[in-house]
């Protein structure tokens, strides 16, 4: 290879619609770019992917003669790109909150759907201990707040999709659950010692090397006992190169983060800041957006290498990494995915066992944490919001609500969608319509965010009212709200969870599943 080859191989890309494009032709062709990040954005249907991902894989092939990591956030729960189709699959922490045999049942599912559409990578798990209340981006996409079932849930679920010829990615070295600050926004900084961060933070990646986890994605965070002038980790050869690679044994592949987060961007410039990354340790940095940033960064990478800044031996050594794990998934893709069309394809996506795992996982996982079921009376009253992205991290998962299916399952029901954020007239209106209920359900949704959801449930418990609340998404939503007896809680706001719910309501499952932080 020639340096513009090598440098092409160090980049994951994103870029905008459903089609193979100009900006993907230009930073393949010219840029010899060979690794591309799918989002929401890209995908419309599972044929139109399939279709996308052959085009893709074609392409690299013939401007790089290799073959392209193809890279997805497929989470579950919360953080999914592929929401029709495929299976919706649960996110870590419902996952948390059942079985360890379900998170390598739901790491199956995930990678035989993604190998059949020609996807080969998936950035997932998030291995982060969410062991913060207040942590705006984690939440529940961590399986918990304890390090030895984080690392027994994640090492599992690894195993499930690695199995299946995906290449997993532990997610976000060191750690990012004890912060309180979204480093797609900001740059969170935790100041715990290297004692603590290797009881607590550092359990689920050790765990995950032991088990052969084949990439790890950086945070950027600043980790003060490790870092050096404020430094993202991210950037930091002491985190990438001296902890990761030299202490921790990590023989994989360093990705990392998207590198115009602002975390990066507002203080470095996602350009240097790549440069900054490779030479810290990184063997892949992720640019999910802007095609001149992309441009713009191998250039300032040729530029260090030519100058010196960065040894070409460095960039091989990377380049063998990523030639070496792209050789193993050649292997994979040659028996399940190249010379197959899409109805082999399809039969592997849309199929209605992994569906209907999914479903009985997220009816496991919901937990009633203090007081009675619900007992469904006529006059029972029903509050609930629409789904919402909350972070950048999320896509809008779907248009149906509680409330749309409620009113079709469950037609004698009341029920009433609740703005996220109330005004007191807003909410003196709801107080009106619960006169006439004996009692009512809340289902509530990241009251810390949105606290009048708390005003409300508050009030309604003055009105002596039976109230029963529903969490839809954050299990420490009881914190915000006073004098509560009936709580209960499920992980996602999502298609599975709503008909959970109403399920639930019909009394044809129980709330048996076991609350994954501590939250008194």
């Amino acid at each position: 290879m020639n340096l513009k080859e090598k440098l092409g191989q160090l980049l994951i890309i994103g870029f905008d619609g459903y089609e193979f494009n100009d900006h993907l032709k230009r930073l393949i062709r010219e840029y010899k770019v060979a690794n591309i990040i799918l989002f929401a954005r890209n995908i419309k249907s599972i044929e139109q992917l399939y279709n996308l991902c052959k085009k893709i894989h074609e392409e690299v092939k013939q401007a790089t003669s290799t073959i392209p990591l193809i890279s997805i956030d497929q989470e579950g729960g919360m953080v999914t790109r592929i929401m029709d189709g495929a299976t919706f699959c649960p996110g870590n922490m419902t996952l948390g909150a059942t079985s360890i045999d379900d998170a390598y049942e739901i790491g199956k599912i995930m990678g035989e759907e993604l190998l059949a559409l020609g996807i080969n990578m998936n950035l997932a798990p998030s291995l982060d201990v969410n062991n913060n209340p207040a942590n705006p981006v984690i939440g529940v996409r961590s399986y918990g707040d304890n390090p030895t079932k984080v690392a027994q849930y994640g090492v599992s679920f690894i195993s499930g999709i690695q199995e299946e010829g995906i290449i997993a990615t532990a997610k976000h070295f060191p750690g990012h659950g004890d912060t309180a600050v979204d480093s797609h926004l900001g740059l969170p900084r935790i100041t715990h010692s290297k004692e603590r961060i290797k009881e607590v933070e550092l359990v689920p990646f050790v765990a995950a090397i032991n088990s052969g986890v084949k990439a790890i994605m950086s945070a950027h965070i600043d980790f003060k006992e490790y870092t050096v002038n404020n430094t993202p980790a991210t950037l930091s050869k002491e985190v990438l190169t001296d902890l990761l690679r030299k202490e921790l044994g990590f023989n994989g592949l360093i990705v990392s983060d998207c590198m115009e987060m602002k975390a990066i961007d507002n203080i470095y410039t996602t350009e240097k800041g790549t440069v900054m990354g490779i030479k810290a340790g990184l063997d892949l940095a992720c640019i999910s957006h802007s095609e001149s940033k992309q441009i713009k960064a191998l250039e300032l990478l040729e530029k260090a290498v030519l100058s010196g800044d960065i040894k070409e031996t460095e960039i091989d050594e990377k380049v063998k990494r990523i030639l070496a794990a792209k050789s193993e998934s050649l292997k994979i893709l040659n028996k399940y995915y190249y010379g197959l069309d899409y109805g082999f394809a399809k039969a592997k996506v849309v199929n209605i066992e992994h569906k209907r795992t999914a479903q009985r996982i997220v009816d496991a996982s919901l937990t009633r944490v203090m007081g009675n079921n619900i007992e469904l009376l006529e006059d029972t009253l029903i509050l609930a919001p629409i789904p919402f992205a909350t972070t950048i991290a999320e896509d809008k998962v779907s248009a149906r609500s509680i409330i749309d299916l409620v009113k079709q399952e469950l037609p004698k029901i009341n029920c009433v969608q609740m703005p996220l954020t109330m005004t007191d007239e807003e909410i003196d209106k709801i107080l009106e319509k619960a006169n006439s209920a004996r009692e009512v359900l809340v289902c509530t949704y990241n009251v810390k965010s949105f606290p009048t959801q708390a005003k409300l449930v508050n009030k309604l418990l003055e009105n002596k009212k039976e109230v029963y609340v529903l969490s839809l998404r954050n299990p420490y939503d009881i914190l915000e709200i006073r004098n509560i007896k009936n709580y209960a809680c499920l992980y996602e706001y999502t298609p599975n969870s709503v008909r959970t719910v109403i399920r639930y309501l019909k009394r044809e499952i129980n709330a048996r599943g076991t609350l994954p932080v501590k939250i008194f």
